[in-house]
């Protein structure tokens, strides 16, 4: 039942039955194949996305380069900027995964601000939450080097994105090749190379063929986050 599954959705937890009723109506579902582009930057920001299943990454996309903003699971949602202010949408949003999401048009969502205040207070706590985050991982860059950012990366994804395994590791539900780790942390593959390198010969993790990576000592990562 779609209440429910947006009961479970941070942005719309405080909501009764009847109000998450009036909101399900104004949805649309949608479902995206792996790698699909759900978002262009600088299109016209005309609705909110609420992720349902899959995970998406929400990316600076530029020929052969890229720059990795976030990584999305169930539950989180995206286009918010744009359907508060109305300019165009500052970055891509890709499917990493079959993924399906909610759509909620700019108008409609307006409207549902007005008639359920309690989503704008969920909005801005958790807007408040992805600035604290985004806080940290800038400190991160402009302060740690290149291993000091793939440590913290790793730890952050297979603390939001990971499931336990024998030998107590925690594998990241992600496939993230090195061209990958250099979009998240803002460095070149060679140097990424090199540190995934070090942390496997340590024993902080391992990566396997499906390029997986699966982290043995999050306390030896976190050390070399600090």
């Amino acid at each position: 039942m779609l209440t429910q599954a947006l009961s479970t959705v941070p942005l719309f937890s405080r909501l009764n039955e009847e109000q998450l009723e009036y909101v399900a109506r104004l949805l649309r579902r949608r479902t995206f194949k792996e790698r699909d582009i759900i978002v262009r930057r600088d299109t016209p920001g005309d609705a909110l996305y609420i992720l349902l299943s899959g995970r998406v990454k929400v990316a600076y996309l530029d020929h052969e380069d890229e720059t990795i903003i976030a990584v999305m699971r169930a539950g989180d949602f995206f286009g918010e900027l744009s359907v508060i202010d109305g300019e165009a949408r500052s970055a891509d949003v890709v499917a990493l995964d079959t993924t399906e999401v909610l759509i909620l048009s700019a108008t409609d969502f307006h409207e549902c601000l007005q008639a359920v205040p309690a989503i704008a207070l969920s909005l801005l706590q958790q807007l408040a939450l992805r600035v604290r985050r985004d806080s940290g991982m800038i400190r991160a860059l402009s302060s740690q080097d290149v291993y000091g950012r793939i440590a913290q990366q790793l730890l952050y994804l297979s603390e939001t994105h990971g499931t336990d395994v024998e030998g107590d590791g925690r594998r990241i539900g992600l496939r993230l090749t090195q061209n990958d780790l250099a979009g998240i942390v803002g460095a070149s593959r060679e140097s990424v190379n090199k540190a995934i390198g070090y942390f496997k010969q340590k024993g902080y993790i391992t990566v396997d063929s499906s390029y997986h990576i699966t982290v043995y000592n999050a306390d030896a990562l976190r050390k070399r986050s600090e």
